[in-house]
């Protein structure tokens, strides 16, 4: 029995070191840029590799358009599962390592980035509504906080569409060496037509929508001075006020989707894409009170 004890601790904590190392395998290190194969890496490629990662990093973890152009009314609740499967790039075609290879330890991240969410979302009068999600990126150590408003100025005048607007920041967390955030800002205009046997009394309602607007990314090693000089990184932020500004952190973000209600139970389906950095898929279902 002994025997047996000790050979079932030994595989459990086996099977948790492989856990763990799998999970490390998918966390951005920065440190991992000042080499490839054990050459140095000259600091004018760690800096393209640190902007890049950084910047769909800033896309893949800032507010979806998970809501259409009407808000949910002073007395709305909704509360659901949501994935996000964001697209980035993990291969370069002239064979030389990508930034995201130069970030992981490996050298081998997964084609997409996957990053399940909860989210809920609270209507207040004035057509205003907030909303809050907390995500956790597949096999790694990271996790992601964003909250955000929306106001509706115009909705319910059919055949008008509707039109809000929204303002969110989401906050990268749990990574000992980069400090990231996103703020967004969109406009989105939708439209709600209600299907069903009985129009009016058995119904669902179909609410397709589309949206343009803004991420901002800021970031921040979390390396000493010395070994970021070393690898031509530093501090970094899209806003124009601050004294990190930096070119190239400012995205132009289009987003689409639509959204089923039929009793309680909703489904979402949304894509957004950012050009030239990042397109990424979402998906989500719960209840809506």
């Amino acid at each position: 029995m002994r025997r047996l004890a000790g050979t079932l601790v030994a595989l459990g904590l086996a099977n948790f070191c492989l856990v763990e190392s799998a999970l490390a395998a998918e966390d951005v290190s920065l440190s991992a840029l000042g080499e490839w194969n054990g050459t140095g890496v000259d600091p004018a490629v760690s800096a393209a590799a640190y902007e890049r990662v950084v910047n769909q990093l800033g896309l893949a973890v800032a507010n979806k358009p998970m809501a259409p152009g009407e808000t949910l009314g002073v007395y709305g609740f909704e509360v659901g599962l949501a994935s996000t499967v964001a697209f980035h790039e993990t291969k370069e075609d002239s064979g030389d390592p990508s930034p995201w290879e130069r970030v992981h330890e490996s050298g081998t991240p997964k084609a997409v980035m996957w990053i399940p969410w909860l989210q809920a979302r609270k209507g207040l009068p004035a057509s205003i509504e907030i909303g809050g999600n907390l995500g956790y990126i597949m096999f790694s150590h990271q996790t992601v906080f964003g909250g955000y408003g929306r106001w509706a100025p115009w909705e319910g005048y059919h055949p008008i569409p509707d039109l809000s607007f929204q303002v969110g920041y989401s906050g990268y967390v749990g990574n000992g060496e980069l400090e990231l955030g996103a703020l967004d800002w969109s406009a989105t205009l939708g439209y709600t037509l209600p299907f069903g046997t009985l129009v009016g009394i058995n119904q669902a309602q179909f609410s397709p929508y589309l949206g343009i607007g803004q991420v901002i990314v800021h970031a921040a090693p979390r390396l000493s001075e010395e070994e970021q000089a070393d690898l031509g990184i530093a501090k970094v932020s899209g806003f124009k006020g601050s004294e990190f500004y930096t070119d190239g952190y400012r995205h132009l973000n289009l987003a689409g989707g639509f959204r089923i209600v039929s009793g309680d139970f909703h489904l979402l389906i949304a894509a957004s894409f950012a050009p030239g950095t990042l397109t990424s898929l979402s998906g989500g279902l719960g209840f809506t009170y």
